[in-house]
């Protein structure tokens, strides 16, 4: 059943078994805000899947829907589909399950990737890898070695931890 939502939601977007799809979290938690990529880094790679025909989904909930909107009109190429707020956790399994790669900070839809074996991008900034990497077999991590990282703070003025990682290393990671 939640599988059939999922191929329905993607029929309503156009969206073929044979279209290419990258899953994207745009925010790890309210709690976290240092986890989080920035949002003009997520349009410049959106921007840069769409130039090679690769269709994006953005999941999360209700609550991630400002972070959407904002990314939407930061976008040049990239139409990407808005799940957020659209899914079951059951549901959003059998998204992600669709997803050829899935780009997340420190998450739990990453963990969901993860447990359903889809390759993933894993962006880390003020968290620790090595303490919360899921058991998986493919997948990149991204992290910077900064003299401040990992904090495991949620506040942070410059958050250079996640604004060193370029779109462009994730791209060649995906």
């Amino acid at each position: 059943v939640d599988s059939e939502y999922i191929d329905n939601f993607l029929d309503t977007q156009w969206l073929s078994k044979a279209h290419k799809l990258v899953g994207l979290s745009l925010t790890a938690s309210p709690k976290w805000p240092t986890k989080n990529w920035p949002l003009e880094y997520y349009a410049h790679l959106l921007d840069e899947l769409a130039l090679k025909d690769i269709q994006t989904v953005i999941v999360g909930s209700r609550a991630d829907m400002p972070s959407f909107d904002m990314l939407a009109r930061n976008l040049k190429k990239a139409k990407p589909i808005n799940a957020c707020g659209k899914t079951t956790i059951n549901q959003l399994a059998c998204l992600i399950k669709r997803c050829n790669v899935y780009i997340s900070p420190d998450s739990a839809p990453l963990h969901v990737a993860a447990a359903m074996s889809v390759h993933f991008v894993y962006l880390f900034g003020p968290t620790d890898p090595l303490r919360h990497l899921p058991l998986a077999k493919d997948y990149v991590v991204i992290k910077k070695d900064l003299a401040c990282s990992p904090c495991y703070k949620s506040r942070c003025r410059h958050n250079r931890c996640m604004e060193s990682i370029a779109a462009q290393e994730v791209m060649e990671a995906i």
